[in-house]
């Protein structure tokens, strides 16, 4: 799991190392926010595609 989470932000492009300041705690939480948001629609997007292959396919 650890491995993943690190993945996951060297994919979106921040320092896994927890930022000191609330000046870096923000905009740090702002950009794994946006992360998790593009991974998510993207995910939502490949779904969608298979769902749609899947019943073009059963027809």
């Amino acid at each position: 799991m650890a491995s993943l989470i690190a993945e996951f932000f060297s994919v979106v492009g921040i320092d896994p190392t927890p930022p000191a300041t609330i000046a870096e705690l923000i905009p740090y939480l702002l950009t794994v926010l946006i992360g998790v948001v593009l991974v998510s629609g993207v995910m939502r997007v490949i779904g969608k595609l298979c769902e749609a292959v899947m019943g073009f396919l059963r027809r």
